[in-house]
């Protein structure tokens, strides 16, 4: 039986900034969250919403977000 990692809003933000391009732009959705950490994609739409009424993230448009106040990583 796989065990279920833990999921919240920062293990989610996390696994985003890990996965976001040099310009802070993160190709991915409620449904990348769910496969990468084993839950609904419900449950992955209301990360999706919490991060970014915590304005942690922008959408930019579907199946992309952007991170707010990127910066530079190298």
């Amino acid at each position: 039986m796989k065990r279920k990692r833990y999921f919240d809003w920062e293990q989610a933000f996390h696994f985003i900034w890990q996965g976001a391009d040099q310009d802070g732009i993160w190709n991915g959705d409620a449904s990348t969250l769910a496969a990468e950490f084993d839950v609904s994609e419900d449950a992955g739409a209301d990360v999706l919403d919490h991060l970014r009424a915590r304005r942690l993230i922008e959408k930019l448009y579907t199946g992309k977000y952007i991170i707010v106040n990127w910066r530079d990583q190298g």
